[in-house]
């Protein structure tokens, strides 16, 4: 038995079995898929030869289930579109380039899990910002809008990372676990700068302060931002992300962020990338801009740039 084997059996040798939808092109591809899958106690209940065929048999199966599709099978646009109208299905795509079994049946397995309930009811004012692992703009963002309501409070997660100066008229606090439940007595208008996350699931599990942290955001907020950068780490992580949102039961009303948004001809993949993905929810894109992060709106500005309009439509969305 070799160590892949060895280490696939691992990650699934606990729990129940799983099904499995296959959308796949590539006909030995689909064959070593299901074969693996099978070999792990799971079930494989359809085979999806069309886009058609898979959208007739998800509309009459309104199931907990997982479709593993190949990029070949579904366009992004269309896949964008299903998981904006099938939200308790999980989409999973599988390569031949690199094929793994071990991070396949890790991956699935994780996946497999109870929904996440929030624990107490949402605060009204508190409005929580976080995004992708390593994207820039968090706080800058937080900053924007909170520049944008009167006599607006900023805490922040302190994850030592350099955080830009916020506008001279917003109160900044740092939020830590143990002042969390006085700091949210607060009657102002409260922007939570809860940092990143790498996958949701596993950052909501983590004992850590980060993971308590992100735990107040999603318990306590009544709306959520999720920011990520326009790039390809950017897009693979919302793709996560958004599967482990669908997750939660009554999540905060989310609204998605590309930042950094730029116009060239690989960004313009990124961007497309983004608006299918998304489909069907609320979302802005924020073009990058360096010499706008730092000012704030003024009352005699005599112009406002795309920027600047951007964060007054997202403010204006939140109010």
């Amino acid at each position: 038995m070799s160590a892949a084997t060895t280490k696939s059996r691992k990650a699934l040798s606990t729990g129940a079995a799983l099904n499995f939808v296959t959308a796949i092109v590539d006909s030995e591809l689909e064959a070593t898929t299901a074969q693996l899958l099978y070999s792990h106690g799971n079930n494989i209940i359809f085979r999806a030869l069309t886009e058609d065929s898979l959208e007739k048999y998800l509309l009459q199966n309104n199931l907990n289930l997982q479709v593993l599709y190949s990029s070949d099978f579904i366009s992004s646009k269309n896949l964008g579109r299903f998981r904006a109208k099938f939200t308790k299905v999980i989409f999973k795509e599988v390569s031949e380039q690199g094929f793994d079994p071990a991070n396949l049946l890790s991956e699935v397995s994780q996946k497999d899990r109870q929904p996440l309930v929030r624990s107490s009811t949402p605060i009204s004012n508190l409005i929580s910002v976080i995004g992708t692992s390593g994207s820039p703009g968090i706080s800058t963002i937080t900053n924007q809008l909170a520049a944008r309501v009167d006599q607006a409070v900023i805490f922040y997660f302190n994850n030592h990372s350099i955080r830009p100066d916020a506008a001279p008229a917003s109160k900044l606090s740092e939020a830590t676990p143990t002042n969390w439940p006085e700091l949210i007595t607060r009657s102002e208008q409260i922007f939570f700068d809860a940092g990143c996350t790498s996958a949701l699931t596993s950052t909501l599990s983590d004992r850590r302060i980060s993971g308590l942290m992100l735990n107040q955001a999603l318990n306590s907020s009544s709306k959520l931002l999720y920011v990520l950068k326009a790039d390809t780490a950017g897009i693979s992580q919302l793709s996560r992300f958004i599967n482990d949102y669908a997750n939660l039961i009554a999540p905060p009303t989310i609204t998605y962020i590309l930042n950094q948004q730029r116009f060239d001809a690989k960004a313009r993949l990124i961007n497309s990338q983004f608006l299918s993905i998304v489909a069907g929810q609320k979302y802005f894109q924020v073009p990058f801009d360096y010499s706008e992060v730092g000012k704030y709106p003024a009352k005699k500005a005599l112009f406002a740039t795309t920027f600047s309009k951007q964060f007054d439509a997202i403010a204006k969305s939140l109010a």
